[in-house]
């Protein structure tokens, strides 16, 4: 992330984590934190227990961070915020915990010519997936899924359909949602099957090359420690592990997470499209 980018997910978090914005301009930002922001970013758990515990009234931190000390006031005392902070880092941390799943409505662009009249929303669920490709090398890949969960078409990079929407947490006005015919637990497996469907026609070069790799690994410790040699229990149990450590530096395999997921109620008129 560049510095604007830094500072701009800085803000989008507060606003969503409810906190109060006291003072801001492009070089700065103090904030009052709620209670739950002070928890995953302040790394101060003695205090929370300490004031959870003998039933004291909340006192959540000010915090003033900077991004440009440069354009910063120069009586100015706060955090310097960049990408490799630490303090960033725990925002990061945070909002991927709390933002893990998310329920959302797209925001009307127009409002209903009739007041009695209701314009529906479609379900989709949408998952980003990490993928990841490794052996002694790692590659990591984010596929992301979207399912209608009325007609069960599925699509790929459903992100771009979400991007420049505007999106509210709550149901408008004169709108319902159309039935779903699927589950949420039948929507993941439809996308879990397309996923799978998408790995195996990925490159499997690096996996032929690690699979060579361990047998080279193999045959070396075979050398090492020859079968034809009468091996102390010792020797045999530092070969046995060694094999262990060999497999799993080198044998290639997938690893699949989720990394967030969410229910999108797309407008009818363009959630089919």
């Amino acid at each position: 992330m560049n510095p604007q980018q830094v500072r701009n997910f800085t803000e989008r978090y507060f606003l969503s984590q409810k906190c109060s914005i006291i003072e801001k301009s492009p070089a700065h930002l103090q904030v009052q934190l709620t209670v739950e922001a002070d928890k995953d970013i302040m790394n101060r758990p003695f205090y929370w227990m300490y004031v959870e515990r003998m039933g004291l009234p909340a006192n959540p931190a000010i915090l003033t961070l900077i991004f440009d000390p440069e354009a910063a006031p120069p009586d100015l005392s706060g955090e310097l915020m960049n990408f490799g902070s630490p303090r960033f880092a725990l925002l990061l941390e945070s909002a991927q915990k709390r933002g893990r799943f998310v329920r959302l409505f797209e925001s009307p662009s127009t409002t209903a010519p009739h007041p009695l009249l209701s314009r529906p929303y479609v379900p989709w669920l949408g998952v980003n997936f990490l993928v990841s490709y490794v052996c002694d090398r790692k590659k990591d890949e984010i596929v992301d899924l979207g399912i209608n969960l009325h007609s069960g078409e599925v699509v790929t990079s459903f992100y771009d359909r979400l991007q420049h929407k505007q999106w509210s947490s709550k149901l408008p006005a004169n709108r319902h949602i159309i039935q779903p015919q699927l589950g949420i637990a039948e929507g993941v497996g439809e996308l879990e099957f397309n996923l799978q469907k998408h790995i195996e026609e990925q490159d499997r070069t690096w996996a032929y090359e690690a699979y060579e790799q361990l047998e080279q690994e193999l045959n070396q410790l075979d050398l090492y420690y020859p079968d034809h040699l009468r091996l102390s229990d010792e020797t045999r149990a530092e070969k046995k592990q060694r094999i262990g450590e060999a497999v799993w530096q080198y044998h290639p395999r997938v690893e699949v997470s989720v990394v967030n997921a969410g229910l999108f109620y797309l407008d009818g008129g363009t959630g089919n499209s």
